[in-house]
């Protein structure tokens, strides 16, 4: 196996092979990688050829001698340069375990720190060139998805979705802002069909309220008196009570803020992945997005069921107590 790829540069670091090193070929289009260069995930970074159901052996008749390819951007750099001249990448940096893009070499940060951020050297006058950002395609990889597939899933083209999305794969942090969340934690799940999320929300909300519900039924707020218990509603002590229950909505507003655009990449990974999964690369591609789309995307019907389950949960619970007191 060596001896075939032998003098061959690996797609990812660049290194030419040797005869005694372990090659891992991608199974599909024939793409040679050193074994410590093969993604953990399994997938090929040679998309282009997946793309157009090409090898890698007729590839090689038409590419550029010795050519290095940067394996944060993919571009394709003259022999004997130092530097990607697209996004500032070390050339002979290899990818271990996480996507090229989510890091710079050991040292490059601190080379940059120690010679201001402009990147000039100030003990040798040279200039070192400074990463730009990476132009993101539809075929840029997040973690293994591929950019058009979340597009696709989210449905309505939300940029503060897919920026989120892009922060995520690539720092591994769970924290963002949803606006819709924190107003609405008992409806947006549902809107973004996230039903465990939702249903969780909309009963937490729901718990939440019944001392509400117990001062409007007890002191004839929604129009006469509905009921009547043994609870002084004007007291100290219930009017406390009123007052946890809402710092419990403010903290379950905030957590569904935080974590809401979190939980959606989550399941728009796991959805996009069992979807590609399951048909593979001989379904037409079409079919596939099409899939994908109807996977995500918004419901408003949802919405106005989970609307009309909380008002069936409070004029349920006002009937009960109407019944019992």
């Amino acid at each position: 196996m060596a001896n075939k790829y032998t003098g061959e540069k690996c797609i990812v670091c660049g290194k030419p092979f040797e005869e005694n090193d372990e090659i891992v070929v991608c199974p599909d289009c024939g793409t040679p990688y050193h074994k410590e260069c093969w993604p953990e995930d399994d997938i090929c970074v040679n998309a282009e050829l997946h793309e157009n159901g090409g090898s890698w052996e007729s590839s090689q008749e038409n590419a550029a001698p010795n050519t290095l390819r940067c394996s944060r951007c993919g571009t394709e750099n003259a022999p004997g340069q130092k530097f990607c001249g697209e996004c500032g990448m070390p050339l002979d940096a290899a990818r271990f375990g996480e996507r090229p893009f989510n890091n710079v070499p050991d040292g490059f940060a601190q080379y940059m720190n120690m010679n201001g951020a402009d990147g000039l050297d100030g003990e040798n006058g040279g200039v070192m060139p400074q990463p730009r950002p990476i132009r993101l395609t539809a075929q840029s990889d997040l973690d293994g998805i591929k950019l058009g597939d979340f597009f696709d899933y989210i449905g309505n083209r939300s940029i503060t979705l897919i920026t989120n999305f892009v922060k995520f794969a690539k720092t591994g942090g769970k924290l963002s802002f949803n606006i819709g969340a924190f107003f609405f934690p008992n409806f947006y799940f549902f809107y973004r069909r996230m039903t465990k999320q939702g249903i969780l929300f909309l009963l937490l909300s729901f718990l939440l309220d019944i001392p509400t519900l117990i001062l409007y039924g007890q002191l004839g707020t929604l129009g006469q008196v509905l009921f009547t218990t043994d609870l002084n509603v004007k007291s100290e002590g219930f009017q406390g009570i009123l007052q946890i229950c809402s710092l419990g909505n403010l903290s379950v507003q905030i957590i569904a803020a935080a974590f809401a655009n979190y939980w959606y990449y989550r399941k728009a990974r796991k959805d996009i992945s069992a979807i590609r999964a399951g048909f593979g690369e001989k379904e037409p591609d079409i079919k596939t997005k099409e899939k994908i789309r109807c996977a995500g995307g918004t419901s408003w019907a949802s919405v106005i069921g989970a609307f009309a389950s909380w008002v069936i949960l409070s004029l349920g619970f006002l009937l009960v107590m109407s019944y019992f007191f």
